[in-house]
């Protein structure tokens, strides 16, 4: 099986003194799996609907089926310029785009955005990972909410204040992967073959 996962830098792992991040930790041991971890740092949700397509149709082959996972969020909700990068109305537009197109290619599957330790980015996470839960719903994308349980615990909030604001180290991400991993929908996901 082949999986990609289109997404930012809580994608891509940065922050992790070992490089893999989540999406490395929740695939680790499974070498059934070829991974392509096409997270970006600071990538908004407009940015990852201008460059799935072309990603991921260049990786994917008749002899092995192929999963797409999206993690997004963050980066909308920062601000610039006194607003926040991307409206939450703009990010369900491009969700609802991107998940729509690429059900169309393969099973898809999508992982709400983590807490930070900036509490006015945080609340607008939140918002905008309910947002995308209920629209994930509707398109009957699976939907791993991991923002309350990260933020309940506190070890990814505190990784990342030790850091950089945002980015937890080894600890946070293995946790986060945990979180995926427990989920019945990855299970699913990554067992199942087309």
């Amino acid at each position: 099986m082949r999986l990609i996962a289109f997404g930012d830098s809580m994608v891509a792992g940065a922050g992790d003194p070992d490089h893999l991040g989540w999406v490395g930790r929740a695939l680790a041991g499974r070498r059934e799996i070829t991974l392509y971890n096409l997270g970006v740092r600071r990538e908004t949700s407009s940015d990852i609907a201008a460059r799935w397509r072309a990603e991921a149709v260049a990786r994917m082959t008749a002899d092995e089926p192929m999963r797409m996972v999206f993690s997004f969020g963050i980066n909308d909700a920062n601000l610039e310029a006194g607003a926040p990068r991307v409206t939450a109305v703009q990010t369900l537009k491009n969700a609802q785009g991107l998940l729509s197109a690429a059900q169309g290619l393969c099973p898809v599957l999508m992982v709400g955005p983590p807490p930070v330790a900036d509490a006015g980015v945080c609340a607008r996470v939140e918002a905008l990972g309910e947002a995308l839960m209920a629209l994930c719903g509707r398109l009957k994308v699976p939907f791993i909410d991991v923002f309350r349980p990260l933020a309940a615990n506190g070890l990814w909030q505190a990784e990342a204040l030790a850091w950089d604001g945002a980015h937890p180290g080894a600890r946070g991400y293995q946790q986060m992967a945990d979180l995926v991993c427990a989920h019945p929908a990855w299970v699913r996901f990554t067992t199942t073959s087309d």
